[in-house]
């Protein structure tokens, strides 16, 4: 019987690896301007907050969504800034640094004329007039005031402090300031769209400390989860159980190989005999806490009942944490275990 001849092997694909290119590059101070916005609004005011209020100004449907946010450096100001619009330049104090609210032109007109009592249409692009810019200039003042409400007692609160006619106006108006944070959203206003855009400078934004993983850093992070939960709905993430660790030096580390044995230094359960015990359960990598379990055996399933919740980082084996037991004011490496905490607050992970 003769024999089939060997079917051709498709050649294996290279496989390259893709790297993103012509991104801007971001510094770590660049990167820090963004954690310091977060934390000098305050956490009630949001895209529906704001958009909420601007419907009850305007009494017109309203949308409001975030569209980027991006660090600019000062060179770059003229040529961000160089379309005519409705620029207002808002300062924390007198003589102090600047930030600029710019308001696309169409956009603006279609404002005036929902807050005259018209239909928010759009109209021709034309250079507002003085009425005009005063109209804006109220919204402004509302906005700001709604702002304030929420802020923490500490922080300073924005004021108008004069409104350019021209964007070189706008940008002189921001002063010398080397870096920026150019907040930018998607604005509609019944038929009209357009863009609004902040641009807050880095000594502005200095004036908030984003705290580290205290009460109030917890509770902010939940309200953000609780109202973002819904995208993650359909995403799975992997919880594991750890029974066991070992302390290994890099070198050895470096030196395993396949069959090699560790020995570990402490075991909590043995799963593998049937036994149960206390365990470990991380999401993802664990940075910001972890879940004390009970390992159970039930109907030849393994089971992991929750016995509580600690937050922070988890010290060294065998060591307490700083200050002999007692947390220290600022110390990263703290652990809390509370019954107020639950597993919402580990969604960082």
């Amino acid at each position: 019987m003769p024999s089939r001849p060997p079917e051709p092997t498709r050649p294996q694909r290279a496989w390259r690896r893709f790297v993103f290119s012509g991104l801007p590059a971001v510094s770590r101070a660049e990167a820090a301007l963004v954690e310091r916005l977060e934390w000098l609004l305050p956490a009630s005011v949001n895209t529906e907050a704001w958009s909420g209020r601007l419907q009850e100004i305007l009494e017109a449907e309203v949308t409001l969504s975030l569209h980027h946010v991006q660090a600019v450096q000062a060179a770059g100001l003229p040529r961000l800034v160089s379309r005519p619009a409705f620029f207002a330049a808002l300062s924390p104090a007198p003589h102090a640094a600047r930030a600029l609210l710019e308001l696309d032109l169409g956009l603006a007109h279609a404002t005036v004329d929902a807050m005259l009592g018209g239909g928010g249409d759009a109209v021709q692009a034309r250079t507002l007039t003085d009425i005009e810019e005063g109209v804006l200039g109220y919204l402004v003042l509302e906005l700001l005031k709604t702002l304030s409400e929420g802020m923490e007692p500490s922080l300073p609160r924005m004021r108008l402090e004069s409104i350019p006619r021209t964007p070189e106006e706008a940008v002189e108006a921001v002063g010398l300031e080397t870096h920026l944070l150019a907040v930018q959203f998607r604005v509609g206003l019944g038929a009209q769209a357009g863009h609004a855009r902040v641009l807050i400078p880095a000594s502005v934004l200095g004036v908030s400390r984003p705290p580290r993983q205290d009460a109030a850093w917890r509770a902010r992070r939940r309200t953000e989860w609780e109202r973002n939960a819904g995208r993650l709905s359909n995403a799975s993430a992997w919880l594991r159980a750890e029974v066991g660790y070992a302390e290994i030096a890099s070198s050895d580390l470096g030196a395993l190989q396949v069959r090699d044995v560790v020995l570990l230094d402490r075991v909590t359960a043995r799963p593998h005999k049937g036994e149960t015990g206390p365990a470990v359960l991380r999401l993802g990598r664990g940075r910001v806490g972890r879940m004390e379990a009970e390992l159970l055996l039930e109907d030849g399933q393994y089971k992991a009942k929750i016995t509580g919740f600690s937050l922070g980082e988890e010290p060294p084996p065998g060591t307490e944490p700083a200050g002999g037991g007692v947390d220290s004011p600022g110390e990263s490496t703290s652990v809390e275990k509370t019954g107020e905490v639950d597993g919402a607050d580990l969604m960082s992970d």
